[in-house]
């Protein structure tokens, strides 16, 4: 049985590292990469936070774990995610292995603990619910006077976008997340090892606000001078769906921002990267000193990606941008070559390898492929299919049902509440034309409905079978009102 430390991030994209040319240092996932089997085309499930990591930690679609909406946000109704949805946390703990899980969870009170979990966070989310119409003063407003509030204690910026915090680095998250994760290896270390451990990390950041301590500051400062902005940050996403434009959070509004403050926003979130990256450094560095780095699988992945500016956009929303459906994924195994793979995979198979990597045999299906053939090569497998599939339901609480397809050369996006997207993206890379019902590429165009069609079909998405019950795009589904 083989030690697994599972690196998580929460909206890294996938282009913003030393190795991949970014220019934002990154020496810790660098040297990961180095290492390891890089995988250049790999997608989220859902650019939203709870219900890609629930398909992360099934290998599920949401329509299948019942994870569809950011859990306890906003108006959100998502429950949590109930104890007979097996993940890879119950399989480790029952197949023997010492399991520990330090940072965000953000899938509610049935959490790492509950699932068995022999180190964690106490009392994560234990209070978190549902929204209730009756007793929730939730309101678009109040996110505003939040941020609003933020602004008030920093000692410069604007929150939630950039900022300069009076926090000391080793109080900013994830630096004690990663210290729970080096002192939970240094104990197993100390103790039996002939229980093999699964520990993971999750980190909240790179997720903005991108607040930073006086040193990092100074890297942001440093990193503006050489910001290029987005080819399409001007971009008003017209003739798209009309909620890609519509503030439906505080963060949404980039309105107070020109092009001098999107390169400070934008450098701010580059050194916040950089910031992660040394966090996660000090528990690649605990495997190293304790002598774990040829008994470890190490996986690093985000759970989807950032709008950073793209089509004048952050954060990210119910749309599947390249920026934000794509996200990183490395894994280093001690018998694998480093390698460059560009098999199209995703989050339900990364959830599907964890699952391989402890030999789990779950009692319900799961959707996602297992990756260990692939680790250390360098050629796609025979009759790989080069296809991305993502699935929309709401963002905290608000209506937006939208399905994608991908694969190497073209984009559709479903739009049952709006009007669907069509992107050819060898000739229109930053998706700014909206080809959909275009003459020129009908037969593009229905091939990639067809498949998608056939793939929801075969998966039980009963979308197809509901749209004369939808309501409006953006419709808050707890009060039946139109948001925000």
């Amino acid at each position: 049985m083989r030690n697994i430390l599972f690196i998580l991030t929460d909206q890294w994209p996938a282009w913003a590292f030393g190795f991949r040319g970014a220019d934002i240092p990154t020496p810790n996932v660098d040297r990961l990469a180095a290492e390891g089997t890089v995988f250049t085309n790999a997608f989220t499930s859902c650019p939203l936070c709870t219900p890609a990591r629930g398909t992360l930690l099934t290998a599920q679609w949401p329509h299948q774990n019942g994870v569809y909406d950011n859990q306890s946000v906003g108006y959100s109704l998502q429950e949590s995610m109930p104890l007979d949805q097996k993940t890879w946390i119950d399989e480790a703990v029952r197949l023997g292995y010492r399991v520990g899980y330090y940072g965000k969870w953000h899938l509610g009170h049935i959490n790492p603990e509950k699932r068995g979990a022999h180190g964690f966070d106490p009392n994560v989310e234990i209070h978190s619910k549902p929204y209730d119409p009756q007793t929730s003063d939730h309101t678009y407003e109040k996110t505003v006077a939040q941020y609003a509030a933020q602004t008030a204690r920093l000692i410069e910026g604007r929150a939630p976008f950039w900022g300069d915090s009076p926090q000391q680095k080793e109080h900013i998250q994830p630096f004690p997340i990663m210290k729970r994760g080096v002192e939970f290896l240094e104990a197993w270390a100390r103790g039996d090892q002939n229980e093999p451990f699964f520990l993971t990390v999750s980190s909240a950041p790179p997720h903005f606000p991108h607040h930073l301590p006086a040193e990092y500051v100074k890297l942001a400062r440093d990193l503006r001078t050489r910001v290029v902005l987005p080819a399409n940050l001007r971009d008003n996403c017209a003739g798209r769906p009309w909620f890609h434009a519509t503030p439906w959070w505080g963060c949404m509004d980039t309105s107070p921002l020109d092009d001098e403050e999107w390169k400070t926003a934008i450098a701010y979130s580059h050194a916040h990267i950089a910031l992660v990256d040394e966090a996660i450094g000090r528990v690649l560095d605990a495997i190293d000193r304790l002598d774990l780095a040829d008994s470890t699988t190490v996986v690093f992945a985000s759970d989807h990606g950032d709008m950073e500016g793209a089509h004048n956009r952050f954060d990210k929303g119910a749309y599947f941008y390249e920026e934000v459906w794509r996200v990183p994924l490395i894994i280093r195994t001690p018998e694998a070559m480093p390698a460059t793979q560009d098999a199209f995979v995703s989050l339900l198979d990364i959830g599907e390898t964890l699952f391989s990597l402890i030999r789990a045999e779950v009692d319900q299906p799961r959707m996602g492929r297992d990756l260990t053939p692939l680790f250390g090569v360098n050629t796609r497998p025979p009759g790989w299919a080069q296809v991305a599939y993502g699935v929309y339901y709401s963002y905290n609480g608000y209506s937006f049902e939208v399905r994608a397809i991908r694969n190497a050369r073209y984009k559709y996006a479903w739009n049952p509440q709006a009007i669907d997207e069509f992107y050819d993206l060898q000739t229109d890379p930053h998706e700014m034309k909206n080809l959909s019902g275009q003459p020129q590429i009908t037969a593009a165009e229905n091939d990639l409905r067809d498949q998608l069609m056939a793939w929801l079909c075969g998966i039980g998405d009963d979308l197809p079978a509901r749209l004369d019950q939808l309501p409006p795009a953006g419709t808050i589904l707890a009060t039946g009102e139109q948001g925000p």
